[in-house]
């Protein structure tokens, strides 16, 4: 099996966990919603608290139901966290979009602020259970390890191809691995995207000063012209 098999998420796999609980029973249309209520809930809590300090019992009372009720549909918290994270938009159409253009057509420079931006505001739709997720994985979970390389694979999909010409047209050195280079670029735009939005509002390291140094350095990965 290729690595990019490996970490292509199940469609199926997803599918079925909206229909089953953990037990194998299948949820009927109530059993949905309360499962989306015990999802909605968690992430509102974890919006001002971290995962440690949501437990059980506090997403059963405020979301008007039972412990009890909470364990047919989930082991623990950090498995709510994981259902929200598979329903979790990967991409989106702007960036899609984006990728599928030219980068080495004339005064494409433009597209470079155009996906740190689109990549930002796709972060933060989704802020808590990201945030959740990094600080998870980098504590060594490996289910949100997992979870958090998933979802980087369709846009490093996307930026490789164009590095790759890039390289072809002598702009980017052919000894860098075009899909270290995308990972790269995702882990700029990653931090940016969680750091970004609490950086000082001055002419030196505001947000938007911080989002024009990466597309700066996007245009450079991927070969854009002025």
């Amino acid at each position: 099996m290729t690595q990019a098999a490996e970490m292509t998420p199940a469609k199926p796999v997803r599918a079925r966990a909206a229909r089953y609980n953990h037990y194998g029973q299948k949820i009927g249309s109530k059993g949905e919603r309360t499962r989306q209520t015990l999802i909605d809930v968690t992430v509102d809590l974890l919006g001002t608290h971290g995962l440690r300090d949501v437990s059980v019992a506090d997403v059963a009372r405020v979301a008007k139901t039972s412990p009890a009720t909470f364990y047919v549909y989930f082991r623990g918290v950090p498995e709510v966290v994981l259902a929200a994270l598979a329903n979790a938009p990967l991409t989106s159409p702007e960036i899609d979009d984006l990728l599928a253009r030219d980068w080495q057509q004339p005064r494409s420079r433009p597209f470079a602020r155009a996906l740190v931006d689109a990549y930002c505001e796709l972060w933060n739709r989704n802020r808590t259970i990201f945030r959740v997720r990094n600080m998870a994985a980098e504590e060594g979970d490996e289910r949100f390890y997992r979870a958090r390389m998933d979802a980087a694979l369709p846009i490093m999909t996307g930026l490789t191809p164009l590095i790759e010409k890039a390289q072809a047209a002598g702009l980017v050195p052919v000894e860098l691995k075009p899909r270290s280079c995308g990972g790269t670029i995702l882990m700029m735009l990653e931090r940016l995207a969680a750091v970004g939005p609490m950086a000082r509002e001055d002419d030196d390291i505001s947000y938007d000063a911080l989002r024009a140094a990466a597309a700066h350095t996007v245009a450079m990965m991927l070969g854009a012209r002025d």
